[in-house]
């Protein structure tokens, strides 16, 4: 399935009524493919966790990552996150 894009910004408009801020957040992004959600708030992120098991996709967002982001080649399922607290825990285009 091709990745559309949002020009309206319908889609971080359904993040922010459920995430309201993104403010001082640590955060865990799981399907993040290249960061085209990420980018759009991770400014405001304390940090971002972004995953994804497509290596070419996290290979776009690790060629110009967003400040405070952490890219990942994995899937959840195997995903390891050390004992800390997380605030967002965002499942973007997982299914």
């Amino acid at each position: 399935m091709a990745i559309r894009l949002d020009p309206e910004r319908h889609e971080l408009a359904a993040v922010t009524r459920l995430v309201p801020t993104f403010q001082g957040c640590d955060v865990l992004e799981i399907g993040c493919g290249d960061g085209r959600l990420t980018r759009q708030y991770a400014h405001e992120a304390a940090s971002v966790l972004a995953i994804d098991p497509d290596a070419s996709a996290i290979a776009s967002l690790r060629a110009d990552p967003p400040e405070r982001v952490t890219a990942l080649v994995t899937g959840f399922e195997r995903c390891e996150v050390a004992a800390c607290s997380l605030d967002v825990v965002l499942f973007s285009w997982s299914l």
